[in-house]
């Protein structure tokens, strides 16, 4: 064997070594990082009760934008002691109830189930109020909604907050279609319910924490250890398209902050606002911020 070939197989023989010794150094040094902390839960914990208020709903909710008047009341009286229960839980504090298990996802698809079937009755509910006529109840029901993804996906992993996501947006998209049918006082007051419920979301850094304190304590073994940095790149693509469906959200509900404070302005005052002076700190606290940018929002006049 030449001297240069020696070399070459040296060369070989060194790179799948490099390769082990770069796993194990990976390993090595998420093994010496401490373990993000897990949320503890709140006692009594609130979100016990809308996991029973979502396995109670019943009837056909996912149909409330085709629905007839008639149907839409049948369902809200089928399901008026799940909505109850609901309703009455959001005062109190929630936090989603994990388990370190592989099987967690799998065990807790019925309780994801069921808060949408609740949050389609909450639909339902103002979908009926529309129907009466009785938009300002509407409102409040969506609001409801709202409120009810915050909590849903509250001290849980990725899928949890996505699937609160999704509440949110549903409660956000019908508040957007009344908005020209409420009254100056329900439009300031959703208006400011929006603006504290939006203060109260939980933060996409919170978000990702979580996950990964799930994550960690739950894929244990060595055969994920030494995967979980090979698939590094895939899950951050993963969490990026989730954070801006995260953002895109949060911009959503703080235009409608700032149409619905417009809009009270307008019923108020006889005309639209010139610019966010109009309505800081009148019909709104503060200028939002456009969470894909981190500057503030741009109002644009009608």
């Amino acid at each position: 064997m030449t001297k240069k070939s020696r070399n070459w197989l040296v060369l070989l023989l060194l790179i799948p070594i490099a390769a082990v010794l770069a796993i194990v150094g990976l390993l090595i040094l998420q093994e010496l990082q401490p373990l993000p902390p897990i949320q503890s839960l709140p006692h009594p914990n609130g979100y016990d009760d809308l996991v029973k208020a979502g396995q109670m709903i019943r009837g056909d909710v996912g149909d409330y934008d085709k629905a007839n008047r008639e149907e839409l009341r049948g369902i809200v009286l089928t399901n008026a002691e799940a909505l109850s229960l609901a309703r009455s839980t959001l005062s109190n504090q929630c936090g989603v109830t994990l388990q370190l298990s592989q099987a967690y996802l799998t065990n807790h698809l019925h309780e994801l189930i069921g808060f949408r079937n609740l949050a389609q009755a909450l639909a339902t509910e103002g979908r009926l109020a529309e129907k009466e006529n009785r938009f300002n109840d509407a409102a409040k029901s969506y609001l409801d909604a709202i409120h009810f993804g915050n909590e849903a996906g509250r001290g849980g992993i990725l899928i949890d907050e996505m699937l609160g996501v999704a509440i949110r947006s549903l409660g956000v998209e019908q508040l957007q279609k009344i908005t020209d049918n409420l009254d100056a006082k329900s439009c300031r007051e959703t208006a400011a319910i929006l603006e504290a419920l939006d203060a109260q979301s939980q933060t996409w850094p919170e978000i990702i924490q979580q996950e990964q304190a799930w994550s960690r304590r739950t894929f244990t073994s060595l055969r994920y250890r030494i995967c979980r940095p090979l698939f590094a790149k895939m899950v951050g693509k993963t969490h990026n398209k989730a954070e801006q469906t995260f953002k895109k959200h949060q911009k959503q509900t703080r235009q409608l902050i700032i149409d619905l404070a417009a809009r009270a302005y307008e019923l108020d005052k006889g005309h639209h606002p010139a610019n966010f002076a109009d309505l800081v700190p009148d019909y709104l606290k503060a200028i939002p911020q456009d969470p894909l940018t981190g500057k503030d929002m741009v109002y644009s006049p009608r």
